[in-house]
């Protein structure tokens, strides 16, 4: 899998930040490879081992998906509340210990920092939302 990826530190910690192609997945023609979207019609099986796959090349972190509707919701995520997907553009969190994923095709990923805060959100920008 290939994906651009790095780590900087901040006054909060280490923060990471990567791309993936969509190269090296287990989903099969017409989806990429490596479709990480439960929205497109390919199998679930297929992408919730992409997105476990994504999770290991990570170093083994749970990530956290949303079900982006072109809104200007938020939500805050926690480790407890990772089996929950909601229907938002944005999420937050104070926990160093799981990724946010934002997905993107002609709309552009935000990554914000609070490092004051302790806080990172993403947000899915574009459209009406």
């Amino acid at each position: 899998m290939f994906f651009w990826h790095d780590r900087r530190e901040s006054p909060s910690g280490s923060l990471e930040r990567c791309f993936t192609d969509s190269l090296d997945g287990v989903s099969e023609a017409p989806f990429s490879a490596l479709n990480l979207g439960l929205h497109v019609g390919d199998d679930e099986a297929h992408v919730r081992a992409n997105r476990d796959l994504l999770s290991a090349e990570l170093g083994g972190v749970p990530i956290a998906w949303m079900n982006q509707v072109h809104g200007r919701d938020v939500v805050e995520v926690t480790p407890d509340s990772l089996g929950q997907v909601h229907d938002v553009d944005a999420m937050v969190t104070n926990s160093s210990d799981l990724a946010l994923a934002v997905m993107v095709a002609d709309c552009v990923p935000v990554l914000l920092e609070d490092a004051e805060a302790g806080v990172l959100g993403v947000a899915h920008a574009g459209r009406p939302g």
